[in-house]
């Protein structure tokens, strides 16, 4: 049974990441000459699929690999845990060491084997059992550089939802893992930021612990020709024909957006399906956008609540979205400037001109919209 067309739902594989070759490029000539890289955008434009192909590459190059998604984390020895598992799956080629650890505890043989590998790192099942949280935290942060000089690799380790380290642990974590990662000398690391405002604030704001620790990259847009050669090229592979003036209705209505551009790819070839049709039509097009809409209505409906928590978000972002004038007699002048300030740093919309501004997402866009006509 042949996989998803448009991949979905997290990383994309290798052969689904558009239009990213220089970047990907770069971001691996860099890491691997030890730069630390900082990059921050709004959830579903392709961070972590960018972020694992360079790692894929990295490790195809003979590096030392390692990834944890704070976002996924609830407290500091989940933290600590899932950092060294992500360290020692390069040693013993198991996912979750320590798990491994516990299962095979039962088995003399399969305890050995695992054991061997590890004995030089001074950890065993014994030692997560019976360490507090702060020294196996402290282990954790010190394992990276460890394991490269033990084994005489270069490390780069991916820390995803960077933003969220405060809230799993608290505000101090930033310095312990400065104090850290500051001495290493084989290892680079890759932060990832969904809430750029804070990313930003993490590491270009002199009072921050990790300010000017990594160099802060902007992500590129995908070319619109390189989207359309992506699209055509996915849609032939099952026989289905799409022209480029209904291509171009796809990128007008997603902005390009990675994700948003897939979903509508995607309910657009499933729609095709059910008519048992082999061409892409204005009709099987709307069908499959009103079809994404509607699947990433939960999504806009969390980001309203978030946003909502401002007093007056949802008459700014309707005026925006009406393509009104965003200042109105029903609103003081310097609070609609802040809740505008407020939507910029969410990365929500961006300024287009004096007074002018627009989504960064179409589709919010249009859900907003349709949701409060």
């Amino acid at each position: 049974m042949p996989g998803k067309l448009f991949p979905l739902g997290g990383p994309v594989p290798e052969k689904d990441v558009v239009d990213r070759e220089e970047f990907l490029a770069s971001l691996q000539i860099r890491l691997s000459e030890g730069q630390s890289i900082m990059l921050a955008g709004p959830r579903r434009i392709g961070k972590t699929s960018l972020a694992y192909e360079v790692l894929r590459r990295l490790k195809k190059q003979g590096f030392y690999t390692a990834s944890i998604d704070f976002f996924r984390l609830s407290n500091k020895r989940e933290l600590a845990i899932s950092l060294i598992n992500a360290c020692l799956e390069n040693r013993t080629g198991v996912r979750k060491t320590f798990d491994a650890l516990k299962d095979r505890a039962k088995t003399i043989a399969g305890m050995a084997k695992l054991t061997v590998k590890l004995e030089d790192l001074e950890f065993s099942l014994k030692f997560l059992d019976e360490t507090n949280d702060d020294t196996l935290l402290d282990y954790a942060l010190d394992l990276p550089e460890v394991l490269a000089k033990r084994d005489r690799k270069s490390m780069v380790v991916l820390l995803d939802e960077f933003q969220d380290a405060s809230r799993i642990v608290d505000t101090n974590i930033y310095k312990k893992m400065r104090s850290y990662f500051q001495n290493q000398e084989n290892v680079s690391y890759l932060f990832l930021g969904s809430k750029e405002g804070m990313m930003e604030t993490l590491f270009s704001n002199r009072q921050e612990a990790f300010y000017r620790f990594a160099t802060i990259l902007p992500i590129p847009p995908i070319s619109e020709r390189s989207w359309a050669d992506y699209i055509t090229q996915k849609f032939s592979e099952r026989n289905i024909r799409i022209n480029a003036e209904i291509i171009k209705e796809i990128l007008r209505k997603t902005g390009g957006h990675p994700h948003d551009t897939m979903l509508v790819c995607s309910e657009t070839y499933y729609a095709l399906l059910e008519a048992e049709k082999s061409d892409v039509t204005p009709g099987i097009l709307r069908l499959g956008y009103d079809r994404a809409l509607l699947t990433l209505a939960q999504v806009y409906d969390e980001i309203l609540d978030e946003l909502s928590q401002r007093f007056q978000v949802r008459h700014i972002l309707k005026r925006i979205a009406a393509g009104s004038n965003v200042y109105d007699k029903k609103l003081n002048p310097n609070e609609t400037k802040r809740i505008i300030d407020f939507l910029v740093s969410k990365a929500i919309i961006e300024k287009t001109g004096r007074g002018s501004y627009k989504f960064t997402e179409p589709m919010f866009q249009e859900y907003i919209l349709r949701e409060f006509s």
